[in-house]
């Protein structure tokens, strides 16, 4: 009993010291949950790899199958960063509990997605949104550590679901020949295709628009109703008329984050697209209200 009333004794007075030493002794007794490592598990991909895998692949956490491959030969993917997330949010997510759980999760996963959204048109030098590629947000194992790699790859069509074997690095990629700009599409059953204008297609990119302002909650009726007045616009000026103008053979389109988890972490972008019932052989471009060039 003598012991343990002098260890009380002992406590009581390191806490009035540590009282008299002001707000930084705090932290010596401040206990902020486990040690979140600062570097990246073994699993991590190296920046500057290329792999090769497919679409689904991607959704799992790394370490992907497999091992990278050499970006001067044939390869789907290429990781053009390896970065954390805040701690702050994997210390909240370890004290969540019932909706506090999903909620942090999606925050965790936002704040890795726009990380790669940002980096992603620095190292391709130019609006991704705008070329045939998809940009790539993948955890690293042990995911409660916060680390993510980015990751790009060519696509064959707006749904991103399919990748194309390529070779060679994607770094600065859309300052080189040849260019990775998208042109037109095509239908292929329930996908749409990237392919060149003089092919015959369905549907040709008409530009960008971005919903304003960054960060706004998602609201599907609102978005929806905002994209189809933003590519209309854009379709319009494309074609060479003026705002208030029309055509009832062409009709806008848009490809971009149209759900609660798509728009989550995004850039609020939709790539527009004018779309026409019957197959086209040439570019709409400019083409006011002169006939559409059937094929």
């Amino acid at each position: 009993m003598a012991h343990c009333f002098l260890m009380k004794q002992r406590v009581a007075l390191l806490a009035v010291a540590l009282v008299l030493l002001g707000g930084g002794a705090y932290w010596l007794l401040h206990d902020d949950g486990r040690a979140i490592p600062s570097t990246p598990s073994a699993g991590a991909p190296p920046v500057g790899s290329c792999w090769q895998i497919d679409a689904g692949g991607t959704n799992a956490a790394f370490p992907w199958p497999g091992a990278p491959v050499d970006c001067a030969g044939s390869h789907t993917v290429e990781v053009f960063h390896v970065g954390q997330v805040g701690k702050d949010l994997l210390h909240r997510l370890d004290a969540a509990e019932g909706e506090d759980v999903k909620l942090t999760e999606n925050l965790l996963y936002a704040q890795a997605r726009r990380a790669c959204l940002v980096r992603g048109p620095m190292f391709l030098g130019g609006g991704w949104h705008e070329a045939r590629v998809q940009i790539l947000a993948s955890w690293v194992k042990p995911s409660a550590d916060g680390f993510f790699g980015c990751a790009l790859a060519e696509v064959t069509g707006p749904t991103a679901d399919e990748f194309v074997t390529r070779s060679g690095s994607l770094s600065g990629a859309l300052k080189q020949e040849p260019p990775l700009a998208i042109a037109c599409v095509r239908r292929d059953g329930e996908r749409l295709r990237y392919v060149g204008c003089a092919e015959s297609h369905d549907g040709e990119y008409a530009g960008v628009y971005t919903i304003t302002p960054p960060e706004a909650p998602f609201d599907e009726a609102a978005v929806r109703s905002s994209t189809a007045k933003g590519c209309t616009t854009l379709g319009l000026k494309y074609l060479g008329l003026p705002e208030d103008g029309a055509r009832t053979d062409l009709a806008p389109g848009s490809v971009g984050p149209k759900t609660a988890s798509e728009w989550l972490g995004s850039d609020q972008a939709f790539t527009c697209y004018l779309m026409s019932a019957k197959p086209l052989k040439a570019s709409v471009r400019g083409l006011g209200l002169a006939p559409l060039p059937l094929a």
